[in-house]
């Protein structure tokens, strides 16, 4: 029995080291308690296009797989709590999460996991404006106790709500310390930026590479067809990117209950450890050493449990995500896939309609023979 016991003691704290994942030994901002700090009067802002975190380093290792499959679900679990903070401040315009950068944003926001255990969350958080300048590069340490999760059983609030209300206050912060003359460059040089994007042939002249991000030099007319045709597409770039954003949300509802209740059971197994770890085990253990050794491997089995629904659950996300239909200029495009081949693919369909659209423009300024006709006529 003691044998068997001593075993169990030994399999959990190898189990602790991996859902401790990598310690954060960087210069950190220790996240304090934080209010989100609202605007007062909400109305359009920049857009902010929030990337699927990156996961972090992980050690190779089968003790550490499980731990890992877990990542996987943070990475896209976490950049939509911070999203429905972004979205709560009242400061922004459209705020989305997206596989990839979305270069028609304003704002583009990237993390990476550096941390995350139910006890500490680590994050790297980089936010850059389309003229490149770098509106925030910080790591960011909360930690929760006990009291975190007595005070909020069913887990309504995020533990760590603290550190994306942080964040957000950082973003407002630069935010308003903007002019109007800098965030209309901001606009303008997104919406370049776009259109080098779709064709660099017809937009390359507009967008300068400097050493510290990107200027415009200058901006087309008005009443140029060029322009007309980007802006209908950047159109269907923002509901193509709703649709998408979407998808994220149903995960975020899906998983959410159980990757609370994992985090929480992950937070007492570390609690747990701890506590173990001052007992002697080979000279022997008290009853009531014994009772905390059996109370924390039922918490390891309710964890463990948790997180294969959790593996589950991204899995079937991964095999379900829905088709995307999107529809330009009356033409009805479905997309299959994962989100991110998707995206791919859908940013494709937009250079190649940009290009045709051109190409006719080009037709009819050479051809006085040829006319387009209103299709509403």
């Amino acid at each position: 029995m003691k044998i068997r016991w001593l075993f169990i003691l030994a399999f959990m704290s190898l189990y602790g080291c991996a859902i401790n994942s990598v310690p954060v030994t960087v210069p950190v901002t220790v996240v304090g308690v934080s209010e989100l700090k609202k605007k007062q009067q909400q109305s359009g802002g920049l857009n902010v296009a929030i990337r699927v975190f990156d996961a972090g380093d992980m050690p190779e290792s089968s003790i550490y797989v499980a731990a890992s499959q877990v990542r996987e679900v943070e990475r896209r679990y976490l950049p939509y709590l911070l999203k429905q903070t972004l979205d709560r401040s009242g400061y922004w315009g459209a705020v989305r999460v997206l596989p990839r950068s979305d270069p028609s944003a304003e704002i583009n926001v990237s993390a990476r996991i550096l941390e995350s255990n139910g006890r500490s969350l680590g994050l790297q958080v980089i936010a850059t404006s389309a003229t490149g300048e770098v509106w925030l590069d910080k790591t960011y340490l909360d930690e929760n106790g006990a009291a975190d999760y007595e005070t909020d059983p069913n887990y309504v609030e995020d533990a760590f709500q603290d550190m994306y209300s942080r964040i957000a206050n950082d973003m407002a912060f630069k935010l308003e310390n903007q002019d109007s003359n800098e965030r209309q460059l901001i606009l303008d040089t997104a919406l370049m930026r776009y259109g080098e994007l779709l064709s660099p042939t017809v937009f390359s002249r507009y967008v300068q590479v400097t050493a510290t991000g990107y200027s415009i030099n200058g901006l087309p007319a008005r009443d140029d067809p060029m322009l007309s045709n980007l802006l209908r597409l950047r159109e269907a770039e923002y509901l193509f990117a709703d649709s998408v954003d979407a998808q994220y949300e149903e995960l975020y509802r899906t998983v959410g209950p159980t990757y609370a209740w994992w985090r929480y059971y992950s937070f007492e197994l570390l609690v747990g450890n701890e506590r173990l770890a001052k007992i002697d085990a080979t000279r022997g253990a008290t009853k009531g050493s014994w009772y905390a050794m059996e109370r924390v491997y039922k918490t390891f089995k309710e964890a463990k449990m948790n997180q294969d629904a959790l593996r589950e659950l991204s899995e079937s996300f991964g095999r379900e995500t829905s088709a995307t239909r999107a529809e330009i200029s009356g033409r009805v495009f479905e997309l299959s896939g994962s989100l991110d081949q998707q995206y791919v693919a859908w940013r494709r369909i937009l250079r190649s309609m940009y290009e045709e659209a051109i190409s006719l423009e080009q037709q009819i300024m050479e051809n006085p023979f040829i006319e387009i006709l209103d299709s509403g006529h």
